[in-house]
């Protein structure tokens, strides 16, 4: 029997595990917090699912093939961890990343709809679309209690087999395995720094109160803008999220108290966005960081100097979504079964693919 040490139980981590135990191997999973730790880019409330990726094919149809994985082990386990309520894109152009999206959607057969901008008015007790030339709705995606499915998994992994183990490990630790998979999130780039390029960046996440009507609404996207969010899920309250450019910081010491110039910003785009909320309370934070690629593609690859060692990481905002079937990816990878994509390696990157929910790199 092959045997891995997973190091970091975010939800890279955590599905990795599982995968390779589900595959026979002897696995131990090791993390520094806990799972679902609200110091991981895990470890929020909600994460959206979503297939639209502007014209990158790859993302799209892991993140459908990753809703009904997730949907499997919600089943399976009997908890609940998504919510299948749609999502809108605020498109402000006819050409910009929803018509690239578009065409992508209609390759890989995934639904959606492009709705007149007047028509979204019956997504949403009460919102402004006099700017947008568009909607890209997406029926088949929604949300996912974040911190519990990432905790869903570490359980669901033990039950495969996998064995957790609390410590905080490092390189010069050595750990033994066949391999050792450093899925670190926010800490890769700290404990790699000559072969991971990250940034580590400061987002400030608020929930406002409101009254019922807002309870199933679809997630909503405004790519150009750079915010996104939900309806009322689970008492939460509606989720506004500014994607807006965020101060580098260290997920071991930032103090998770959001600033006020981040609140005033996700207010002032609730009562341009959805008019009925200009003065709804806030109800609830979060603040959480994002590891981020020069790019937005992710990082899987083998360390340079150290053949049985991966690296993998990256998720810059918008990996949870794929977690089940991006392990099954890194699984194959590391079983030898194909080869990583070439935009997953280790190097100089260039360019911006436009992965995230915003146009912000």
């Amino acid at each position: 029997m092959s045997s891995a040490v997973v190091v970091g139980a975010g939800v890279f981590g955590a599905a990795t595990a599982r995968e390779l135990a589900l595959r026979g191997w002897d696995v131990t999973l090791v993390e520094q917090y806990a799972p679902g730790t609200v110091r991981s880019a895990s470890g929020g409330d909600t994460r959206l699912l979503r297939f639209a990726h502007g014209d990158v094919d790859w993302y799209a149809a892991m993140a459908r093939d990753a809703r009904l994985k997730w949907i499997e082990l919600q089943e399976a386990t009997g908890t609940h961890i998504w919510e299948p309520i749609g999502l809108a894109w605020f498109g402000r152009s006819e050409n910009g990343f929803e018509a690239r999206s578009r065409a992508s959607l209609d390759r890989l057969g995934i639904p959606y709809e492009w709705l007149q901008p007047e028509a979204a008015r019956d997504l949403y007790p009460s919102v402004n679309v006099d700017d947008l030339a568009g909607v890209l709705y997406e029926p088949e995606a929604g949300v996912l209690h974040a911190r519990r499915a990432t905790q869903l998994l570490v359980e669901d992994g033990e039950r495969a087999g996998v064995l957790y183990e609390s410590a905080r490990v490092l390189p010069a630790d050595d750990p033994r395995g066949d391999v050792v998979i450093w899925a670190c999130g926010p800490w890769l780039a700290s404990l790699f720094p000559a072969h991971v390029d990250l940034k580590v960046t400061r987002r400030d996440v608020f929930f406002f109160g409101a009254d019922g009507s807002w309870r199933g609404t679809p997630g909503f996207c405004d790519y150009e803008a750079a915010y996104y969010g939900h309806g009322e899920i689970a008492g939460l309250g509606v989720k506004v999220a500014p994607d807006l450019p965020g101060e580098e910081v260290d997920p071991d010491t930032l103090d998770r108290i959001p600033l006020p110039a981040w609140e005033r910003v996700a207010r002032e785009y609730l009562g341009r966005r959805f008019p009925a909320l200009a003065d709804a309370p806030v109800i609830g934070t979060r603040v959480c960081q994002y590891d981020l690629s020069a790019d937005t593609h992710f990082i899987v690859d083998r360390h340079p100097e150290r053949d049985s060692w991966w690296l993998i990481g990256g998720g810059s905002g918008h990996g949870f979504k794929h977690g089940p079937a991006f392990a099954e990816y890194v699984a194959d990878c590391v079983e030898g079964k194909r080869e990583r994509e070439p935009f997953h390696a280790l190097g100089a990157r260039t360019g911006d693919a436009g992965l995230r929910t915003s146009s912000y790199g």
